[in-house]
């Protein structure tokens, strides 16, 4: 019997064309694609990895149509190879199953609103993830919208058109496995409708994005009816809505939050309406505030319960805040040292709090980074202690 060592050298020896191919098992192959990183720039390596042989094509095709990068240059291209025909019946391709997250949100004319639906209508048994385009999302979207029953996130935020809620409650009540919702921004119909019962959201939502047209009448009626799942809430740029609106729902969801975000422009609130916000949502573990809203008394003992979680603050400030917004360095490395916030690790203020402003201000920051950091050392939570005093707001 010949030596194996010999053997397998005078493969080696011959011209790679004359070799034959060693086929590598399905789970190899999948093992080594599992080292490429799902994102845009690798987009062409798996494609390339495609065009290897079957076996490899069978492994790459499913990451490289798992979630498709599309531009305003590609679009075209994606649709015939998704919808070659309008009609589903006519011509069918095996790739549109692999389609799990559809991101539009870079087109803005390039699409049309019956194009849009007809993608949704062919995703449907197993798109999860998806951001509709600005400008081609429309009522005729919905009904395919709401056949989705796999979707677990849908971003709305990017819509123009306004929506009618009545409209899209009924499809959200199809959408069982719903978790993210960024809510449409333009949702204005909502104040012109006549039903005051309350609407039923999906029952596993664990992360709200509020934004745009909402009502003081929306979060008094509506939000009473979110489900014990959620745990992320948004308000962001509703300038319609009132103080004592937001601190209903606060009120009403705080003890189940563990990520809050506010932000401007909400011309109704003012410095210190959210002064307790800590004492209604004592288990936060990350804040993001413009501190348009709120006052240095936040952070004081009489605000903040006993061993608060609060690990992650952001500190936003508006353009046309007014003299009286003010949040210095030293008031939360006082709130750390005392021990009320002491799961506190990060810090990132907006460069309008001028934190950076003088030989004092950057004193004090640097020593609630000290804070921190002694703290992440006698007792890690696993988030970097950072102090970063110069973040846009956007």
């Amino acid at each position: 019997m010949g030596s194996p060592v010999l053997a397998t050298e005078e493969l080696l020896s011959q011209p790679s064309s004359k070799r034959p191919e060693i086929p590598l098992p399905p789970e190899i192959i999948a093992q080594i694609l599992s080292y490429i990183p799902l994102r845009q720039t690798n987009q062409p390596t798996f494609w390339a990895c495609t065009l290897t042989s079957r076996p490899w094509y069978r492994a790459s095709i499913t990451l490289l149509y798992h979630r498709p990068y599309i531009t305003p240059n590609n679009f075209t291209l994606f649709v015939r190879t998704i919808c070659p025909s309008k009609n589903a019946h006519i011509k069918h391709t095996p790739l549109s199953p692999l389609v799990h997250r559809l991101d539009m949100g870079s087109l803005v004319h390039n699409s049309s609103k019956s194009l849009t639906a007809r993608l949704l209508g062919r995703l449907k048994g197993n798109i999860q993830q998806f951001v509709a385009p600005q400008a081609s999302f429309a009522i005729n979207s919905f009904a395919a919208l709401g056949k989705c029953t796999e979707m677990r996130l849908l971003d709305l935020s990017l819509i123009s058109a306004s929506i009618s809620n009545k409209i899209l409650f009924q499809t959200l009540s199809h959408l069982r496995e719903l978790e993210t919702l960024f809510f449409p921004r333009s949702s204005a119909l909502d104040q012109l409708e006549t039903d005051t019962a309350p609407y039923v959201w999906p029952p596993k939502l664990g992360a709200l994005h509020l934004a745009g047209g909402i009502t003081d009448r929306f979060l008094w009626t509506h939000m009473a009816t979110l489900p014990d799942t959620l745990r992320t809430l948004s308000i962001q740029h509703c300038s319609q809505i009132h103080q004592h609106s937001v601190v209903h729902v606060l009120e009403l969801l705080g003890k189940q939050l563990t990520h809050l975000t506010i932000r401007h422009p909400m011309n109704h609130l003012s410095t210190s309406s959210l002064d307790d916000l800590l004492l209604v949502c004592p288990s936060l573990l990350a804040l993001r505030i413009s501190a348009d809203f709120i006052s240095p008394l936040l952070f004081t003992a009489g605000n903040i319960p006993d061993g608060h979680p609060l690990r992650i603050l952001d500190l936003e400030c508006s353009p046309d805040a007014n003299a009286d917004v003010d949040m210095p360095p030293n008031v939360l490395y006082e709130a750390v040292e005392a021990g009320w916030l002491s799961d506190l690790r990060s810090v990132r203020v907006s460069v309008r709090l001028a934190w950076g402003a003088s030989e004092k201000t950057r004193r004090d920051a640097s020593d609630l980074l000290e804070v921190m950091e002694e703290g992440e050392m006698e007792r890690p939570n696993g988030v970097p202690a950072e102090v970063l005093w110069s973040m846009p707001d956007t």
